[in-house]
Order: structure tokens, then C-alpha cells, then sequence
């Protein structure tokens, strides 16, 4: 059951860290593409002057960052005997308490599961949260749970390049 489980966290971090990397390497190309520059008369000079800098645009707030911290406690929603949490998830779970709250609805709606491919019950969650790490989660992440629109996407899609 344990190779199981690491198995599965590994998975988790595969699967998100991809998602990540893809996310950044499309944000750098976006980003990193040359202006032209045009000399006297309007034609194109042939030595490119570099222009002012342009700011890098804003990454798309995405919630699979902070939801890497919950890796370590799949073992404890997998195994539905275990009372203790591994090591590293009630410090997991306080980070994202701390950072963004409202990725914990991936959690509660079963987006996150869907993703992964681990059963998450929400009460287990719940139970971890409270009553095993003592995290104390502000009550309005719940009311942002249901207004799906204040929840930032799991992970955000590559835009095509032209």
C-alpha cells in the first residue's frame, strides 16, 4: 500500500509540474518575442535597436501551485483508517490556508479529483483540516466555493502560437 501511495503522489507531482512548466514556457514565448524597429522613411533598419523594455504579462492566477502542497496527504484520504496525517500535509495545508484559501473548492467541487484521478471525500477533507491539522479555514472560502466564478482554474491551457 505504501509503494501505492507514493506511486500516486509521484503521479500528482508529475501531473501538475507539467502543467506548471507548460504554463511558464508559454507565458516566456509570449512574452520574449522581438519588436521590429523601423529606421528613417519607415523601412525596417537592419540592426535592431532595443526598444524600451516590455512588461511581462501577468501569469494566469492558477491554483495548481499551491495544491502541490496537498501531495503529501493523499495517503490519508486513501486509506480511510489512518487518524494521523503523513508528514507534510498539515504544513501543506496551512500554506494554502495561508496563500489561497479558495484553491481548497477544487477540494469541495471534485475538480481536483477529476484531475488526478484520487478519490478526495470532501468530509475527509474536512476532518483533516479541522480535527486532525487544527487548520482553521476562513468560512468565506465556502461561500466562493459555490460562486464558481471567484475560483481561480486549476491550471490554465497553453494558448496556441500563431
Amino acid at each position: 500500500m505504501a509503494s501505492s501511495t507514493k506511486a500516486a503522489a509521484a503521479t500528482l507531482l508529475l501531473l501538475l509540474l507539467g502543467v506548471a512548466a507548460g504554463a511558464v514556457a508559454t507565458a516566456k514565448r509570449a512574452t520574449s518575442l522581438p519588436m521590429p524597429s523601423t529606421g528613417a522613411g519607415g523601412r525596417r533598419s537592419a540592426i535592431e535597436e532595443p526598444g524600451p523594455p516590455v512588461p511581462a504579462a501577468p501569469a494566469p492566477a492558477t491554483c495548481v501551485g499551491s495544491l502541490l502542497d496537498l501531495s503529501p496527504c493523499l495517503a490519508f484520504f486513501k486509506d480511510a483508517a489512518a487518524t494521523a496525517a503523513p508528514p507534510g500535509c498539515c504544513a501543506g495545508l496551512e500554506s494554502i490556508v495561508a496563500a489561497q484559501p479558495v484553491c481548497l473548492c477544487h477540494v469541495v467541487n471534485h475538480t481536483l479529483e477529476r484531475a488526478i484521478g484520487v478519490e478526495i471525500p470532501v468530509d475527509r477533507a474536512f476532518a483533516l483540516l479541522r480535527d486532525v491539522c487544527r487548520v482553521a479555514l476562513p468560512p468565506e472560502v465556502i461561500t466562493s466555493c459555490a460562486n464558481k466564478g471567484e475560483v481561480p482554474p486549476l491550471y490554465a491551457c497553453p494558448v496556441p502560437s500563431a
